[in-house]
């Protein structure tokens, strides 16, 4: 009976171990996914000119506007411009294109407290900054957009994701000579990299309001 008791005791005390050190994990996990969201906006704040353009962007536009833009600026342009966008947090089928992912305390935090966004629209944007002016302002219709918003040389350092994500090869597109971005005769097509050539390409159905060299924002002009 005794043996029974002690048995039971230890029993006891082992559950409450467990939960306790679960219980520590998981908070642990929920500050990890805090900090590296928190992190990615402190970045951005210590790039020159790019907290600039999120202010920009709310004086330039009203509260009804929603703003193009690739999902991981999209907290930024919530939080500091008031602004909706088509998504701003990763879907997971695109979680390996995000630093993040390659760590694996990180990588665990996202897959339990992680916000995650939709796959539909990421494909979109995606879509949108890939294909001609013409094809891509349908797209942007559904969602609303009004304006656009860019930065150099971001767009072009995560360009190869942009365009794996939709099904495209980034080496037709865009190439890298003598350490500067050249856009292929198939990419001078494109509406993202219409926005990053604007001096030189122009695009059609975008009119530039705001440009600091860092970040550009572009009014959208449908037909």
């Amino acid at each position: 009976m005794k043996t029974d008791f002690l048995r039971s005791k230890w029993f006891i005390l082992a559950i409450i171990i467990v939960l306790l050190i679960t219980t520590v994990v998981l908070i642990d996990l929920r500050i990890s996914i805090q900090e590296r969201e928190d992190a990615v906006l402190t970045y951005f704040r210590r790039q020159e000119g790019m907290p600039e353009t999120f202010v920009k962007l709310e004086n330039l536009t009203s509260p009804s506007d929603v703003i193009l833009c690739w999902w991981d600026y999209g907290r930024a342009v919530q939080a500091w411009s008031h602004r909706e966008v088509i998504e701003a947090y990763p879907s997971r089928d695109i979680w390996h294109t995000v630093g993040a992912s390659r760590d694996l305390w990180h990588n665990l935090a996202a897959q339990v407290f992680g916000t995650w966004g939709s796959s539909e629209k990421i494909h979109d944007l995606s879509k949108i900054f890939m294909l001609p002016e013409t094809q891509a302002l349908p797209i942007m219709e559904k969602y609303g957009v009004t304006y656009a918003i860019v930065f150099t040389p971001d767009e072009f350092q995560k360009y190869n994701w942009i365009a794996e994500i939709g099904g495209y090869n980034p080496a037709e597109y865009l190439i890298l000579e003598d350490s500067a971005y050249q856009a292929t005769a198939l990419g001078a097509q494109t509406t993202l990299l219409r926005l990053m050539f604007d001096d030189t390409l122009a695009p059609q159905y975008f009119t530039k309001i705001f440009d600091n060299s860092k970040g550009k924002i572009f009014r959208v002009d449908y037909p």
